[in-house]
């Protein structure tokens, strides 16, 4: 008992850090909860009514995450009905808010850029360079806004060398890495080039400003 209620007071502060950082992410109207659940069980662990519920070696608690992206939805599970880029967007709050309790040392994003768009990329990729405070950070995108904020920066290649597949790794630093952003954005240019420029010179600025 004493654990599970201290599961369901932490959830509520887990909740409401979620919420702010879904609102950072622009899911201003999103709401999170965590659902508790019990499961009958005659042989299982006696309650303070008299009932018996299942337990094992993680108590007896059932947790769900549940989330209403939008207003006037009602709660309801988060595995069922979130779409890809508003997945990406609470996992990056869960991992956020759990940060200084998970003791996984290296979290991997592959695609995390999926469903967002260049403005909420650029508060995405602060959070993550933020994650990167604590934790090693690999991030696998396509977006230029998360990529300007990475210590490191790789380009990764498939090539055809004598009928075989072969994956090149290159480090980018420099002329190439403001290279690289800019064919992200689109068509190399001067177009490109300088807004490539301005998203490192806005992504160090949101650094300094950590």
């Amino acid at each position: 008992m004493t654990l599970s209620e201290k599961r369901k007071s932490a959830a509520i502060k887990m909740s409401k850090g979620i919420e702010a950082e879904l609102n950072d992410l622009k899911m201003q109207s999103a709401r999170f909860s965590v659902d508790f659940q019990t499961k009958p069980d005659v042989n299982g662990a006696p309650t303070q009514s008299g009932a018996r519920i299942a337990f094992d070696q993680n108590g007896f608690d059932r947790v769900e995450f549940l989330i209403a992206p939008n207003p006037g939805e009602g709660l309801k599970p988060l595995a069922k009905i979130a779409s890809g880029g508003e997945t990406s967007r609470l996992m990056l709050g869960l991992k956020n808010i759990l940060a200084k309790a998970d003791e996984v040392p290296s979290l991997i994003f592959d695609e995390i850029d999926q469903g967002i768009g260049g403005r909420v990329g650029m508060v995405v990729g602060h959070k993550l360079w933020n994650l990167s405070r604590t934790h090693q950070v690999f991030c696998v995108t396509h977006l230029p806004q998360l990529a300007v904020f990475g210590d490191q920066h790789y380009q990764v290649q498939k090539l055809v060398d004598n009928g075989r597949t072969l994956t090149k790794v290159d480090k980018l630093e420099g002329e190439p890495r403001l290279l690289e952003l800019s064919q992200m954005l689109g068509e190399v240019g001067e177009g490109t080039l300088r807004s490539a420029h301005e998203l490192l010179q806005l992504a160090r600025q949101m650094i300094k400003s950590n």
